[in-house]
């Protein structure tokens, strides 16, 4: 019962911090409803007794990438700032995406197999570690040439701005 009322309660406060993140035009609460929405993500993974997952949802998304938004914001919130106001187009384009996706998240959900042999997830670090550079090994580097293009974008966005002085190459 308790495990009930926990879920809806982070499910919740997800489904807020989403709709803030996509309704606030200051880059900085954008950060901080990111912040809230990962530490609820982490609390959905608490509760399915995921606890390693938890504890490194909080530990690199919350402690680490959270930090570093908050950090590139500092940096590039001068630049950005105009660009925050989406356009009637863009709406537009967000409103069919989501759609098409829900539609997908719905279907998937409604005809998928769910009902089906399960595999005993590992339980330790070790085993952890194994899967990730056995099994899981393309994800895994997926995941990290999308952390590095993010660096370099941040990295190029948060650039300094050199005037020339009309010499064209």
């Amino acid at each position: 019962m308790i495990e009930t009322i926990l879920f809806y309660i982070f499910a919740m406060i997800m489904v807020v911090s989403g709709l803030a993140i996509l309704v606030s035009t200051n880059i900085v609460r954008m950060a901080y409803w990111l912040i809230g929405m990962l530490l609820a993500v982490a609390g959905i993974y608490f509760l399915l007794g995921a606890y390693f997952l938890g504890v490194v949802q909080i530990i690199v998304y919350v402690g680490g990438v959270a930090v570093l938004v908050v950090f590139g914001v500092m940096l590039t919130s001068r630049q950005l700032a105009s660009q925050l106001l989406p356009r009637a187009w863009e709406v537009v384009w967000l409103i069919c995406v989501t759609g098409i996706f829900l539609a997908g998240l719905v279907r998937m959900i409604l005809k998928g197999p769910w009902a089906g042999n399960v595999k005993q997830s590992p339980q330790t670090v070790a085993e952890i570690g194994r899967s990730l550079l056995g099994n899981f090994i393309g994800p895994f580097e997926l995941a990290s040439v999308l952390l590095l293009v993010v660096l370099l974008g941040a990295a190029y966005l948060a650039r300094p701005r050199v005037p020339t002085l009309g010499i064209k190459k």
